[in-house]
């Protein structure tokens, strides 16, 4: 892999663009988001303005990731499995084992090839042209 911070930085992007899309539905646009709702909204903003991958990073979102999938189905769809992969933990209890496998192998391809970005290794271990 070319660079973690390239890595860590898609991943910062998909928490965004999460963060974004969570705001602009319901619960979480509503005047009568519960502190629950407001929690996660939070949650979410703060793993994409984080500036490092910490261990509180880590734990912060495998817990808000696995409660968003539990309690707002209409959001589910639009959490990249990529950060379900990044995240671990409980995450990956929302993944197949055939999806993790490809993981597996992402993960084997960047630390085998440091030349490779994590776009290229990922098109080639998902067959994605």
């Amino acid at each position: 892999m070319k660079s973690f911070n390239e890595y860590f930085d898609h991943h910062r992007q998909l928490l965004l663009d999460l963060y974004q899309l969570c705001q602009t539905q319901a619960p979480f646009n509503s005047e009568q988001a519960s502190e629950t709702d407001q929690e996660i909204l939070n949650g979410l903003k703060s793993l994409s303005e984080a500036t490092v991958n910490s261990e509180s990073f880590q734990h912060l979102g495998q817990a808000i990731l696995p409660r968003i999938i539990a309690n707002y189905p209409h959001i589910t769809p639009a959490i990249d499995r990529d950060l379900l992969w990044f995240f671990a933990g409980d995450c990956l209890h929302f993944m197949a084992d055939e999806e993790i496998a490809l993981y597996q192998q992402l993960d084997e391809l960047l630390h085998d090839s440091h030349a490779l970005e994590f776009q290229q290794a990922k098109a080639r271990v998902f067959q994605l042209h």
